[in-house]
């Protein structure tokens, strides 16, 4: 799944909270500890102009890449946080470093509210690759038996060996918890009936093709369909004869668009799709082969069959925002319902004037 652009605002807000806390904490510290004010100060602002700056650039980036940046900068920041420690000459703050160590920890967690398991693993190895790469360094470059300190005690074995399953083990957690989440969302976002995208899901997607889309290179076709004299056939065969049928014309609307374009239940007997980067004349031959398709098949055993009737809109040239195109088919469709219906009605073809923004069938 994509990351969602809602998830990496969150984990925009959790990180600002969490590096907050952190300052408020070690400025308290710092004020019992005048020697290390100095280094908190500088430390703490630009903990806190990269957490408001990453919370900034959530609301105006959503293109995929920015959860995989975000998530290598958060556990590459606690690396550096403890590489500082090889600089000072204390090789123990590397290795038993709690607070620092344990960031990367919140790193993975919050990974995992992107509902994407991949860049939970991504977050869990790079963790596991940078902290074993400083530890490595630090064995080869002191002398550890014998080494201890107040602050942080011995180096055993076995505990750091120990550190780094647990949080291998916590990576693989939060996996789990990604699929399971993505599981979870699409089965919300799912309408139970035809196995199609809800209106909500269908709206966020719609949204993150319009918002990686170039205006002037990229167009985005919008069809509504409605399901012709529905009432009256439940009212002849029953409400699961109904159901049948809308899982039927489900079924045609799939077979019929690419992997790429986006198809919801938007109602009762109400059908959306979606053709990112497709010319709308192009669009609208998809719409008349679904129309065709839906009303070839028999869907009781009488033979008795049904109709479909389409709007189509264009983004960008039925509106700048989503909205404004699903009026525009929306105006579509109901003409083609008053004119008749069993009609496919869009855009006038370039070049041609427009009638009351309706054209063919």
């Amino acid at each position: 799944m994509r990351a969602r652009a809602s998830s990496e605002r969150l984990v925009a807000f959790v990180r600002l909270g969490l590096i907050a806390a952190l300052v408020a904490s070690s400025l308290g510290f710092s004020l019992q500890e005048p020697a290390v004010l100095f280094l908190s100060i500088p430390l703490s602002t630009f903990a806190l102009i990269y957490g408001f700056s990453l919370v900034w650039l959530s609301k105006r980036i959503v293109a995929p890449w920015f959860a995989w940046v975000t998530s290598a900068l958060d556990v590459s920041l606690a690396s550096a946080a403890i590489c500082a420690f090889i600089v000072f000459d204390e090789p123990l703050a590397v290795l038993n470093n709690r607070v620092a160590y344990e960031t990367y920890f919140v790193s993975v967690t919050i990974s995992a509210l992107r509902y994407d398991w991949r860049l939970c693993a991504f977050t869990a190895a790079l963790a596991l690759a940078q902290y074993g790469g400083m530890s490595a360094f630090v064995a080869t470059h002191w002398n550890l038996s014998g080494l201890t300190t107040p602050t942080h005690g011995t180096f055993v074995a076995s505990q750091f060996v120990n550190r780094l399953v647990i949080l291998a083990g916590h990576g693989v957690g939060t996996m789990a918890i990604a699929q399971w989440a993505r599981h979870l969302r699409l089965m919300i976002g799912t309408d139970h009936l035809t196995g199609l995208l809800q209106r909500r899901p269908f709206l966020e997607r719609v949204d993150e093709e319009l918002a990686r889309a170039d205006p002037a290179r990229s167009q985005l076709g919008i069809a509504v369909f409605d399901v012709d004299e529905f009432k009256r056939f439940n009212d002849e065969f029953g409400h699961l004869a109904g159901d049948r049928a809308l899982e039927r014309i489900a079924e045609q609307l799939k077979l019929a668009v690419r992997t790429t374009d986006l198809v919801a239940r938007y109602g009762g007997e109400e059908f959306v799709i979606a053709f990112p980067r497709m010319d709308v004349q192009l669009a609208l031959e998809r719409v008349r082969d679904v129309c065709a398709r839906v009303g070839a098949i028999q869907l009781t055993p009488e033979g008795r069959r049904l109709t479909l009737s389409a709007g189509v809109a264009c983004w960008p040239s039925d509106g700048m925002s989503f909205e404004a195109v699903l009026d525009a088919a929306d105006q579509r469709l109901y003409a083609a319902k008053r004119s008749g219906r069993n009609l496919v009605i869009g855009p006038a073809p370039t070049g041609l004037p427009s009638v009351a923004g309706s054209s063919d069938s």
